[in-house]
């Protein structure tokens, strides 16, 4: 590849070499003048007669042309290399099923049922006498139990079923909770209202017994 100073230089060269070439073929005419000037093969006259010629010698200085702007190589910028995140995914791993292994059962021996021990003959106990049970009688005196004021202040409500007990003339002998409300206050506050109650005589000389059941309800009272 010629760059622009190997073009300088051939300039150059071209240049001395044609002056070289002029001044030498100038310098070989003077001399081949003289020699013949000198043995006489030219006369004066034919000096005189032959006509001068004039060489003009014009030095031409080359041009120099100015090489045009050279434009600035850009490089190539490398490429951004966008590394791309690999994502990798645990691998799952199965949890192998166990199948439970059947366990064979063992066959259960029969065994001999006990003999029952043979008990002596005991005297069976004669029944106790337990008050007869009627239908429930109709009392003569029956106040109303009072509703407690702690429960008629929390909304309490409830049922109480009792087993009364009564004497041949009327009284209450004995009474117990069979139900209870679910409120002790209620129910002490039926068991206190049944004592006081009275009923009509019996006919029979025994003991009655039967049950009543007492409701507390917040709009009966």
């Amino acid at each position: 590849m010629v760059t622009w100073q190997d073009n300088q230089f051939l300039h150059a060269d071209t240049y001395w070499s044609g002056s070289t070439f002029l001044v030498f073929s100038f310098a070989l005419h003077a001399v081949f003048a003289v020699i013949a000037y000198s043995t006489g093969l030219f006369s004066t006259d034919d000096i005189d007669s032959i006509p001068a010629k004039v060489i003009s010698v014009r030095i031409v200085e080359p041009q120099i042309k100015t090489p045009p702007p050279t434009k600035p190589i850009q490089k190539p910028q490398p490429k951004k290399v966008i590394k791309k995140k690999i994502i990798t995914k645990a691998p799952t791993v199965r949890k192998a099923t166990v199948k439970p292994k059947k366990i064979a059962k063992k066959p259960v021996e029969k065994q001999p049922a006990p003999k029952a021990p043979q008990v002596a003959a005991s005297p069976i106990p004669s029944p106790v006498a337990k008050p007869a049970t009627f239908a429930a009688p109709q009392p003569s005196y029956q106040p109303k139990p009072k509703y407690p004021t702690i429960a008629r202040r929390r909304g309490l409500e409830g049922i109480v079923i009792l087993e009364i007990s009564l004497t041949s003339s009327g009284h209450v002998s004995n009474v117990f909770i069979v139900k209870g409300s679910g409120s002790s206050a209620l129910d002490r506050s039926a068991l206190k209202a049944v004592k006081t109650w009275r009923f009509p005589a019996s006919r029979f000389n025994s003991i009655t017994s039967f049950k009543q059941k007492i409701e507390f309800r917040l709009n009966q009272y």
